[in-house]
């Protein structure tokens, strides 16, 4: 199965370091070639990187980097500030931090009755914080998303 929106691979590079916390930092880079026949009829005579294309970085980036190959549930707020034309380059920075199941959640586990038992590690899923920037730093886009914890977990 394919990871992401084929053919269009959204990340060129990826960076993700572990938290303490149990989060994850995690930076993907993606050039924006404007002979990418997904760009040419996104302006004629100037591509521009489309916003969808930002939230697919940032699901592959999630995909690649954090266990589990977490699936995007809602993109909870999105603002674009700046375009990203051909021969850019978008630097996504994520913050990436693991939920808990609420209380009331009939699915959460129940508690374990001893206390020395080991906590479940597992996150019940992520909750995302991102800022894309253009290679001269400009701020491209701002973004919150939630994320399950995907398959593998």
């Amino acid at each position: 199965m394919v990871p992401y929106a084929a053919p269009l691979p959204a990340v060129d590079r990826l960076r993700a370091t572990a938290q303490d916390d149990g989060g994850w930092t995690v930076v993907a880079r993606v050039a924006v070639d404007p002979r990418n026949p997904n760009l040419v009829g996104h302006f004629p005579g100037e591509p521009i990187y489309p916003g969808v294309f930002v939230v697919e970085t940032l699901c592959q980036a999630m995909t690649r980097a954090v266990p589990g190959a977490p699936r995007l549930r809602t993109v909870t707020s999105i603002r674009f500030l700046a375009a990203l034309l051909g021969g850019d380059e978008m630097e996504l920075t994520l913050d990436v931090r693991p939920t808990t199941p609420a209380p009331s959640d009939p699915a959460a586990p129940a508690t374990p009755s001893d206390p020395a038992a080991p906590a479940t590690s597992a996150p019940a899923g992520w909750q995302v914080r991102g800022v894309a920037r253009r290679t001269d730093g400009t701020v491209t886009a701002q973004l919150r998303a939630v994320f399950d914890a995907g398959a593998d977990a």
